[in-house]
């Protein structure tokens, strides 16, 4: 998984006490339930569809029926679609509300005249889950809004805001325009989100009235969505937001900000908000400020300021930023300081120096930190050369990447393939062959999606790609299996069923791991900034849960860096590698459950679903 690098902090994990405090234990169950639970628990492990087991469990207890609803969301297989159909007419709204959540997950459009029915549930919870099922099938709001319509104004706001986000057409402007006009501040924010967070054309005067709206919450969506769909001329607007002493409001007028500026022109009192805003006590402010700063250059006093903060920077990651932000400015001081950083001591430093020579042109550079002795350096160099380079000057890069022994560095290449398929099919073939010991699979799964590619875009060779990927096809990973079944479907072949995962555990193996995850677990997060406390939900994510506790116990996270902050939305750690693309050497399948992304929830971070 690539992701951006950024602050670091030392890492060491503590397990507190086994179940939150807070927590009552679960009911005592009868045998016959805990052995039905382990097999679903099995068989959305193994992403496997078994009608045998799952009807039996129709007609167990409360807790087993919203647990075959869950299971049937998360094997994914179109078939569970009748029992969840099913599920959603129960007695109980726990199974209903399950049931709904999980036709969100199947993607059947075939789900929506029941989920459309079930958005009138009497259980307002089961009503706004159906909701945003809806949503995530992209139903039309033209089918769902006078449905709700009969429960009432109030109702109908409560249900329809929160997912409102997920459908993403022009109707949904008119919808969230009213939902503003709501007295209820999770309501208002909910509007604000949908107009902000797939931004339209037509939603710019309304994102321009949030800005001065009393919520902070709200100005900082303003300035989030003004940032796709605003212009130069909302520059004036976002200057005072960028001056606010709440962090996210002034985070995403910054950030907004560098993305209106255009180049050159005149930004009154931008220099001095940017050089007043680096000074910021708050860290994450400062970045984001000395990021912005690239896009008004030239500026003396921005020139200045990044010069000064490379050489002084309170962290490496402002050094990182200010010559990134020199870079992208087209600073005459950019290229010297950018080789001082190709040559330094510091991997992460070089990674940056390559990000920054790929933003000036300079491939001759680039292509000496390609042969860098750190994996991480050589990703980023053949990135950035992959990007500011024409395909006929890469070309040798191309085929010395697909030879590195790093499988990070032949994903990029490959992913690149994917959109320019220039390589013959005999030579991708080559590329998945070599992936075959890879300690993580994004090198392979790019390789097929590469073969896919080329032969789609060469009539001649489409045949040569069918047949290497049904060679492929009986590949032992699942992820693999996964990929090479839709690059199958896309080239117009029979596409074979994946099949289930080889987890390797039978049913007795999941009774423990439903035993041991029982309640919540705690664990503290030692860090060098200080100590966070985390409660597991290991109930919802057994398995995440189970592999989280078992990897801390064995001292995995032990003085690792959070490589990824991206100020106002997330923080990553965990990562052995410190680039975003390493792990333990195995995968988990996604426990999408119903807990939901706030400010302070924790998550496992993905490459693609089931990764």
């Amino acid at each position: 998984m690539k992701t951006m690098r950024a602050l670091r902090f030392s890492l060491a994990l503590t397990l507190l006490l086994p179940a939150c405090a807070s927590h009552r234990l679960p009911p005592p169950e009868s045998e016959a339930e805990l052995a039905t639970r382990a097999t679903l628990l099995m068989l959305a492990d193994r992403r496997e569809f078994q009608r045998l087991p799952f009807t039996p469990a129709l007609g167990g207890s409360r807790q087993v029926r919203e647990e075959l609803a869950v299971t049937l969301g998360r094997v994914g297989d179109p078939r569970g679609r009748e029992l969840l159909a099913g599920l959603l007419l129960d007695s109980e709204p726990e199974v209903r509300r399950a049931a709904a959540f999980s036709l969100g997950l199947l993607g059947s459009d075939a789900a929506i005249p029941a989920l459309l029915d079930a958005a009138t549930d009497l259980d307002a919870e089961t009503g706004a889950l159906a909701v945003e099922a809806l949503g995530k099938l992209r139903a039309p709001l033209a089918g769902l809004v006078p449905r709700l319509a009969a429960l009432g104004e109030a109702e109908q706001a409560r249900r329809l805001l929160p997912a409102l986000f997920r459908f993403r057409e022009a109707a949904a402007v008119e919808v969230a325009r009213a939902g503003l006009a709501r007295s209820e501040p999770e309501l208002r924010a909910a509007a604000a989100y949908a107009l902000a967070r797939y931004p339209r054309p037509e939603a710019a005067p309304d994102l321009r009235r949030l800005a001065t709206a009393p919520e902070a919450t709200l100005r900082a969506l303003a300035a989030r969505g003004l940032a796709e769909v605003g212009g130069p001329e909302d520059l004036a607007l976002l200057l005072p937001l960028a001056g606010e002493a709440e962090s996210g409001v002034a985070i995403q007028a910054l950030r907004a900000a560098a993305r209106l500026h255009p180049r050159g022109a005149a930004a009154p009192g931008w220099e001095e908000r940017l050089v007043a805003s680096a000074a910021s006590p708050d860290p994450g402010v400062r970045l984001t400020a000395l990021e912005a700063a690239g896009a008004f250059l030239p500026a003396p006093a921005l020139e200045r300021l990044l010069r000064a903060r490379w050489e002084e920077g309170e962290t490496a990651r402002e050094r990182e930023v200010a010559l990134l932000a020199l870079a992208r400015g087209g600073s005459e001081a950019a290229r010297a300081l950018a080789v001082r950083a190709a040559a330094a001591t510091a991997p992460g430093l070089r990674a940056t120096a390559a990000e920054a020579l790929g933003q000036l042109g300079e491939p001759e550079l680039l292509r000496r930190l390609a042969g860098d002795p750190e994996a991480r350096v050589r990703v980023a160099a053949v990135e950035a050369l992959l990007a500011a380079a024409p395909a006929e000057v890469v070309a040798d890069t191309v085929v010395t990447a697909l030879a590195d022994p790093d499988p990070a560095v032949r994903a990029t290449v490959l992913d690149w393939l994917v959109e320019k398929p220039l390589l013959p099919i005999e030579e991708l073939e080559e590329a998945l062959r070599r992936g075959a010991g890879d300690p993580f699979e994004d090198a392979v799964r790019a390789a097929v999606r590469a073969l896919g590619a080329r032969g789609r875009a060469e009539v001649r060779e489409r045949g040569g790609a069918i047949l290497a990927l049904e060679r492929a096809a009986g590949d032992p990973r699942y992820l693999v299996r996964r990929e090479v079944a839709a690059e199958l479907a896309k080239l117009g072949a029979e596409a074979p069923v994946p099949g289930p995962v080889a987890t390797g555990r039978g049913p007795a193996v999941y009774r423990q791991i439903l035993e041991q995850t029982r309640t919540p677990r705690r664990v503290a997060l030692e860090t060098a900034r200080g100590r966070l406390e985390l409660e597991l939900a290991c109930p919802q994510a057994p398995l995440t849960c189970l592999s989280f506790l078992q990897l801390a116990n064995a001292g995995f996270f032990d003085g690792l860096d959070f490589h990824r902050v991206v100020p106002d939305f997330v923080v990553q750690g965990g990562d052995p590698r410190g680039d975003g693309w390493g792990g333990p050497g195995y995968t988990l399948r996604d426990e999408i459950n119903r807990l939901r992304y706030r400010r302070g929830a924790v998550g496992m971070a993905l490459a693609g679903a089931d990764t």
